[in-house]
Formats: structure tokens, sequence, C-alpha cells
């Protein structure tokens, strides 16, 4: 298979009405569309709508915010990306292996969204986080099968560029409909005919599997001879079953507590846990992997020939070596100590509105620890359709700002303005001290009073739309960032890695800022998410004077 990926492969120069005509026209453009919104309708459900009925039913925000780990399934995914890329097709089926593990995938969202629209909380909690994880999971493999299936189905880097647009069109519907709709349908009938559904609409994306014409790449065989050809077998195979050995020790951490906090929730305290178990959790699956590969990078140099045992691994070790182990390798040995300060960058950089993103609904619509109590139309209408249109927005901001100022300008930007905006939500939860104001002086309340809204929409919805510019305009340039670091040969596995931790420290942080919204509140919340984007801006500062002097470097090398 050729490795490339949209960001590391450049479109060729086409015409806007013949790449237009393409995308109308397209069989592949069509299916991709709907499995853009297949891929987007389980994240919405289980890492939003869910929130937002637990919130309703009156279930704590320490409980929502251990709910909410189910997503880390997304952060975690790079664990098995590689495996899921497996060109051989599984159960001899014909419909080629991108299109038959689709459809084990999405079926399988769809069993388990079918028994969370079943489910009956506040009871059950620990069914229900069992549901959704198993969800996230399936949806995480579903993600990472598709991906492989653009790629593989582009005929060119124009038809990529369409394939992957669309599909983040697709998936921003799917929002949409996992959000707004969902909520206006709830407050309307209830949430279980609402999970109902979009049960129904997530197995009615099958279609779009069906439309998806399987793609023609021969089986290729293991290739030996990647980094690290100077490792003996021995050394392989240790230093892969010591990174697999961190990542179990920290699965157990992770559902020990989860089980233990759903069921004694008094005597489980999430900020204890994140304050002493979160830092070991990090070092166990990102740090540890770092270290691991760095070590191997060196003894690697230190041999001066392959070893005769070199290609002795089993097929089985030499798989999870080259999944799990090479691709870090490669990138520590490519970037050595600034993969420290890259690493640290990535996993801070949208730890402000990914961490607090589990308590969106309580915020909106509880009516404790100040909340602002808003209806689920009020909520739809300004989270979930303005909202929308906003990120849209903000990917469209920063997309052209970078093309103007570059990619590390608006990176640190992006960083500043998703922290600030966290002050605008600590101050609608002090009463709208500062916003009202000046919503009054641009006269926007007027604007809102013409179509029947007062000034709590007015704020609410000016407010979302901020911080979602900023978000949109910080996620443009986060993936511009992390395409830019990632090698050509294993750019898959590696964008998966970064990627996923781009998602880690803000979801594992969420029990711990739930505890504090019930002890301190709201405002106080969002203060300390704010002041973690603050160290965000900080590194991405260092990251873009460290950038900036490389590149000086290179061009006067020239």
């Amino acid at each position: 298979m050729t490795d490339m990926t949209a960001e590391t492969v450049p479109a060729p120069k086409t015409k806007m009405s013949a790449a237009l005509k393409l995308a109308f026209r397209d069989r592949q453009v069509l299916a991709m569309l709907i499995l853009g919104l297949a891929s987007g309708l389980p994240y919405a459900a289980v890492g939003g709508t869910l929130n937002a009925w637990l919130t309703t039913v009156g279930v704590k925000p320490t409980a929502i915010g251990l709910l909410s780990w189910a997503i880390l399934a997304y952060s975690f995914k790079f664990m098995w990306a590689a495996a899921l890329q497996s060109r051989r097709t599984p159960f001899g089926l014909k419909l080629g292996p991108r299109r038959t593990w689709m459809t084990i995938f999405l079926a399988a969202g769809v069993i388990g969204m079918f028994f969370l629209s079943l489910s009956n909380p506040p009871s059950s909690l620990g069914l229900i986080a069992l549901i959704s994880i198993l969800i996230a999971i399936a949806s995480a493999s579903f993600d990472i099968v598709l991906a492989g299936w653009r790629i593989e189905a582009a005929r060119d880097g124009t038809h990529l560029d369409i394939l992957s647009s669309v599909e983040q069109f697709g998936y921003r519907i799917a929002s949409m409909v996992g959000g707004f709709f969902a909520l206006i349908l709830a407050d309307h009938v209830g949430w279980q005919p609402t999970f109902l559904m979009i049960t129904g609409l997530l197995a009615l994306t099958g279609f779009g599997i069906v439309l998806a014409k399987p793609t023609q790449i021969e089986t290729a065989e293991l290739d030996q001879s990647g980094i690290g050809g100077n490792l003996t077998a021995a050394q392989r195979t240790i230093g892969t079953l010591l990174v697999l050995a961190g990542w179990i020790i920290a699965f157990y951490m992770l559902a020990d507590f989860m089980a233990s906090a759903l069921t004694d929730p008094e005597n489980n305290s999430a900020q204890t846990f994140t304050r002493t178990r979160g830092p070991w959790v990090v070092g166990l699956t990102v740090i540890w992997l770092g270290v691991m590969s760095g070590i191997l990078v060196w003894l690697n140099q230190r041999a001066s020939a392959p070893p005769a045992d070199a290609k002795a691994q089993s097929a089985l070790m030499f798989a999870l070596y080259s999944a799990i182990v090479e691709p870090m390798m490669e990138l520590v040995g490519r970037l050595r100590w600034a993969a420290i300060l890259i690493l640290a960058v990535v996993l801070s950089y949208r730890f402000t509105d990914m961490i607090w993103g589990s308590f969106a609904y309580p915020f909106y619509l509880g009516e404790n620890y100040g909340a602002l109590g808003h209806t689920l139309t009020e909520v739809g209408f300004a989270s979930k359709l303005m909202g929308v249109f906003a990120t849209i927005f903000g990917i469209a901001l920063g997309g052209l700002a970078m093309i103007r100022f570059g990619r590390m300008p608006v990176f640190f930007v992006g960083a500043v303005l998703a922290a600030a905006t966290n002050l605008l939500f600590a101050d609608l939860a002090l009463g709208a001290r500062f916003t009202d104001p000046v919503l009054m002086t641009l006269q926007i309340d007027h604007l809102f009073e013409a179509f029947g809204m007062d000034i709590r929409m007015a704020r609410l919805t000016s407010v979302i739309a901020l911080e979602n510019i900023a978000v949109g305009l910080a996620s443009a340039a986060s993936v511009a960032y992390v395409s830019s670091i990632v090698s050509k040969r294993y750019a898959a596995v590696q964008y998966a890695l970064l990627a996923s931790l781009v998602m880690l420290l803000g979801t594992l942080g969420r029990p711990a800022i739930g505890q504090i919204i019930e002890t301190d509140g709201f405002a106080r919340a969002f203060v300390i998410c704010a002041a973690f984007g603050g160290v965000a801006s900080i590194l991405a500062l260092v990251e873009w004077i460290r950038v900036a002097r490389e590149s000086r470097r290179d061009r006067g090398a020239v």
C-alpha cells in the first residue's frame, strides 16, 4: 500500500469546476458522506447527548465525569490501529477487508446504542458505563478502518482531498443530528425514543458501506527491514513486552477506579486518583513507550551490523513490534530531545476544551453549582446549531490564517484563544457581569430580541459561538501541526498516536473537574481550565520558537 495521507500528499492542481463535478457525481464521495455520518453519530451520542440525559435525571457531575471516560477509546485507539490496517479479509468474506470490518464495527455500535436506549438512568450506571465503553471502542475502530478505506479508495490527491472534506461534513451533520435535533426531540418525546431514533439512523448509515467500492490492494508480506534493523530478536521482543505490560497496568488502574467510584463514590475521590495515579496512567501509556523506544534507538545505533538472529522473531511478536514500537522509534530517533517538548505540547494543547466537554450539558441545563438552567431546545439551538456553524467558521478561519501567517503563529494563537474563552464561561457562571454589558454595548441583545429571544439566550449563544470559533481555529492548527510531525512511512500509526494523545489529558482529568464543580462550582472549574490552557500556550510558544530556529538553520545550510 502506498503510504500517503491527506496531509502528506499534495493534490495536483485541478479546476474548481472539475472538482465540483467529481464531488457530485462520484459514488465514493456519496459513500464517504454517509460513512462520515456513521463515524460522528456514536461520538455525539456517547460523548455529549448521553450527558444531557444524565443531567436531566439528576446524576451528579462526578459520576458524569467518570462515565465520560468511555471516550478514552478514541484517545487510545493508536494501540490497535496497526492491527486493523491488515489487508486480509476476515472470515473469507467477499466484501474486502475494509468493508467487512466497517460492517462488523457498525453493527456492534448499533447493538450497543439499542441497549443504551433501553437503559433507565440514574439506576444501573455501571451497566451504562460498560455499554458506552463498548460503543466507543466499536466507533473508534470503525474510524480507523474508515481512514484506511478513504486513503486506499482515493484515485489521486484531489480525490483524497474531496473524500476527506466530505467525511468532515458528514461528521458535522452527525454532531448536529446527535445534538441539536436530539435535544429538541428529547424535549418533546423523552430520552429513550430519542436514542432509539439515533440507533435507527446509525443502522441506516450501513447503506454507505454498500455504496463504498472495495479497494484493490493486494495482500503484502511483512517487511522486516524497518527501523531497528541492528536490534536482536530478543531486544525487540523484550522492548515490546515491556511496553505492553505498562499498558495493561494502566488500563487496570483506570478500570479498577472507575468500577470502585461508581459503586462507592464516597470512598473513591476522583481528585485523589487524578493527582496520585493520573500521572502513572499517562506515564505507563505514553512516556514509557517513548522511553523504551529511546532505549531501543540507542541500542540500534550502538550495534555496527544486523545480528544473526535479527529475523528470528516470531510473526506475532514482529507484528506487535512493528505496530507499537517501531513507529515511535522512528519519531524519537528523528526528533531526538525535541520529542519531549513535542509530546508535552500534544498532550496539553487541547486540554482546555477536552476536559470540560462532558460538563457542557450539565452547565447549560443544570440548576446547581452555578449552572445556567436552560431548556433542551434552547441548548440545542445555541450549542448544536449555532455552535456547529461557529466551529466550521473557526476551522475555515484557521486554515486561511495558516496560509497567510504560517502554521506555528496560528497554533500559538489557537492555544491562547481556547484558554481565554473558558473565562467567558466562568463569567456566565457568576451572573454574566462582564458579558451582559458587552452585549448591550454592541446591541447584540436587541438583535436577539428581534427574534423573540431574551438576554439569557443572547449571552449563551454568543459565548458558545466565540468558544467554538476558538476551538475550530485551534483544531485546524492542531491537525496541521501534528501532520507536519509524522513520517510518511509511518503516517497512519504516528498520526493515530499523536491525534489520540491530543485527547488524553483532558479526558483523564474530567472526573477531577467534576468533583471541583461539586465542591467549588462551575466558575472555579473554568478558571482552572483556563490556567491549564495558559500552560499549553507557553509550551506552544516554546515549540514555535524551536520550529522557527530549526527552519532558519535549515535555510542557512542550503
